[in-house]
Order: C-alpha cells, then structure tokens, then sequence
C-alpha cells in the first residue's frame, strides 16, 4: 500500500487523533517510532503511540479537520509521508 486514505470520524476530528485500523497498521512505522509528515509547506515530526492511534493537534494550528473531511496520507520513503486534506479548510479568519 502507498496511500492511506479515509474520512475522519467524529471523534478523530473533535479531539485531533487518528486511529489507524489493524488492516492499515502496516503502512505506518512502528509504534513510538518518529517519521514525518509533510502538510501544506511544513514538516511535522508525529508518530503512532501504543493504541494505533497518531495525535495530530499540531497540524490543526491552522486547518480545521472536520468529521467526513477525507485524509490522504501518501508514502514517499521510509518514514517520510505526505497528507492531502482535499475537504479541509482554513479557521474562520486565517489568510
């Protein structure tokens, strides 16, 4: 698998977490184990924790994730991915 694909849930998008199901596991480094994401021109150290889970309040500073909204997370190399939030818009007032 090269890309991860799937609309976020309510939960997800309220408390800024994804939970990667065990089918996707295997997409995803090791758990604890830092890669990087690349989203919109930055680059975000993240990782899976111990419940499959990866918190993604740092990617919120400036994009609001919204239940339904689709992430696209893509493999480039070894530890390197990049997301594209194609339904994800900017917080009211941000340019």
């Amino acid at each position: 698998m090269k890309e991860y694909s799937r609309p976020l849930i309510k939960p997800e998008a309220r408390h800024r977490y994804w939970h990667i199901l065990k089918a996707d596991r295997d997409f995803f480094p090791d758990a604890n184990e830092i890669f990087k994401l690349e989203f919109n021109g930055k680059t975000f150290d993240m990782k899976v924790n111990h419940k499959d889970d990866i918190m993604t309040g740092m990617i919120y500073e400036r994009y609001r994730f919204l239940e339904g909204d689709r992430i696209i997370v893509t493999k480039k190399k070894k530890n390197i991915y990049t997301l594209e939030a194609p339904n994800t818009k900017l917080y009211p007032g941000i340019k």
